[in-house]
C-alpha cells in the first residue's frame, strides 16, 4: 500500500476480523491486502458465460420447485 493511500478506521465484528486474519495468513498477505483483494474482486463484472450458467441454473431450480409444489398438492 502506498503512503498516499487513504487511511481510515473500520469497525467490524470480531468474528469477521478473525476470518480475515485467517484468510490473509492462508494467502500470505496482510489483512489490508486481503481486504483490498476481496473488495476489488467484488467489483469485477461477471463474465458473460457465468451469467448464462447462473441463468440456466435459476431456470432449472424454478422448474424443480414448481414440480415439487405440484407433487405436494
Amino acid at each position: 500500500m502506498a503512503r498516499d493511500d487513504l487511511h481510515f478506521r473500520l469497525r467490524i465484528p470480531e468474528g469477521l476480523k478473525s476470518r480475515i486474519e485467517e484468510a490473509a495468513a492462508d494467502n500470505n498477505r496482510s489483512m489490508t491486502a486481503e481486504i483490498i483483494e476481496r473488495l476489488e474482486t467484488s467489483f469485477q463484472p461477471i463474465p458473460t458465460e457465468m451469467k448464462a450458467i447462473v441463468a440456466e441454473f435459476t431456470q432449472q431450480l424454478i422448474a424443480a420447485m414448481e414440480r415439487q409444489k405440484k407433487s405436494d398438492s
